[in-house]
């Protein structure tokens, strides 16, 4: 008679608190096996499962060892029962026996310091490709949002501009899998130069970008390209070019007039109005502002996965940086007091990180340091787990600025958990 088996509810959880996938953590253990042994491992997603159901009480070396330097827990802990030989034996690594299991998919893998798993599909290097490749891509591209919106940028633009490298230039395909190919390698290359750009790599971003708009002309895509202007635009604004932002933003708006998403037409008028703030004008900036505001009133409830993030509270959140490009610091502070409230965590804490950031600077200039001070500890509560050096350099800035207003115990304080945070 079998006996019943009893899921492995230890490596369930150690699994979820990991961040993996069941299919992450097969390519984790295969890469874990070539360092201790010298050669690929052949872990899979149904041996995971199988690990998970309680098929399998205590793995072989080949698999438990791996899998115990990829959770960083011994085996016993994670729920597997020890048998006596295995219990009397030492951690000493042996050659691994043959496992009859399915190849896993081979992926590149990064990880980030925020210690997420970034898995990546690999691309085909010859042959034939067809609409399945197209949705790796997609799905590639998906992700990296996902992981921006969740941790900012800092590893994930490496991870994406060596990804945007490989562009099956020795494949074939047909004509309906080439203009699917050119949409999914411009979004990809479009997040790639939001990512190198929110790094601080203007140029590289910009390479991306003149990647991203070559590809959407080839797929004759309009939305692509507003999606690229956009990010141009933006660019133009942190670097003090005003008048070009407006213009980049407006091609955008006039190249998709009447057949783009609103919730588009709304980010690209927050664009016109970073723009008028940055060269002065109020009535402008004020103008696009509402425009924004009326289109977002509009949008659909289901934005393509780049554009989630563009909603009520990061339409106020791109006022107060408009109010404070304008010098009009408690109309600034206001709105950021507004977006925190709209906003909370959730999955932008990018985004969170941002407006906590802005918040306390606005509030400094703004004359109000003790709720700059509290804005400022909320940002660091969140620095070890978001990497966006555009907002952590306006973070150091908040803090050269306290300095500067004189030296206090709570300023101080601040300073000191700066450095250790940052650190």
């Amino acid at each position: 008679m079998l006996m019943p088996l009893h899921p492995n509810q230890a490596l369930q959880q150690a699994i979820e608190k990991s961040g993996y996938t069941q299919d992450d953590l097969a390519e984790a253990i295969n890469e874990e096996h070539e360092k201790l042994y010298g050669s690929p491992g052949r872990c899979s997603d149904r041996q995971v499962r199988r690990l998970l159901t309680g098929e399998v009480a205590w793995p072989r070396d080949a698999t438990r060892l791996p899998l115990e330097a990829v959770l960083g827990r011994r085996a016993v802990e994670l729920g597997f029962r020890s048998p006596p030989q295995a219990a009397l034996r030492g951690r000493t690594v042996r050659a691994p026996a043959p496992v009859d299991e399915e190849l896993p998919v081979r992926r590149r893998r990064f990880v980030l310091s925020a210690g997420t798993l970034v898995a990546l599909p690999v691309l085909p290097e010859a042959g034939r490709i067809d609409m399945s490749d197209i949705a790796r891509i997609r799905g590639a591209e998906a992700r990296l949002v996902q992981l921006d919106d969740r941790h900012g940028s800092a590893e994930l633009a490496g991870v994406a501009g060596r990804y945007v490298a490989h562009t099956m230039r020795h494949c074939s395909y047909g004509s309906r899998v080439q203009t699917a190919l050119h949409q999914a390698l411009g979004e990809m290359c479009a997040q790639a130069g939001w990512l190198a750009y929110d790094s601080q790599q203007h140029e590289q971003a910009r390479r991306h970008w003149r990647g991203a708009l070559q590809y959407a002309r080839l797929a004759k895509s309009s939305d692509l390209e507003a999606r690229v202007w956009s990010c141009m635009s933006r660019q133009a604004v942190d670097l003090g070019h005003g008048s070009e932002a407006v213009a980049i933003a407006r091609a955008a708006l006039d190249a998709t007039r009447g057949r783009r998403e609103p919730r588009l037409s709304a980010l690209l008028h927050t664009r016109v109005a970073l723009g008028h703030s940055v060269t002065g004008q109020r009535g402008r900036c004020g103008q696009s502002l509402h425009r924004a505001e009326q289109e977002l009133d509009r949008a659909s409830p289901q934005p393509p996965p780049w554009l989630a993030f563009c909603g009520p509270a990061e339409l106020t959140g791109q006022a107060a940086l408009c109010h404070y490009n304008l010098g009009d610091f408690t109309d600034a502070l206001q709105a950021d007091r507004e977006a925190r409230t709209l906003m909370g965590v959730g999955e932008f804490r990018r985004n969170a990180f941002a407006t906590h950031v802005s918040l306390a600077r606005n509030a400094l200039a703004a004359g109000e340091p003790e709720e700059a001070l509290a804005a400022g500890h909320r940002a660091l509560d969140l620095l070890p787990e978001v990497r966006s050096p555009r907002w952590t350099a306006h973070l150091r800035g908040f803090g050269r600025s306290l300095g500067q207003r004189g030296s206090s115990p709570v300023t101080a304080e601040f300073l000191e958990r700066y450095r250790k945070v940052a650190a």
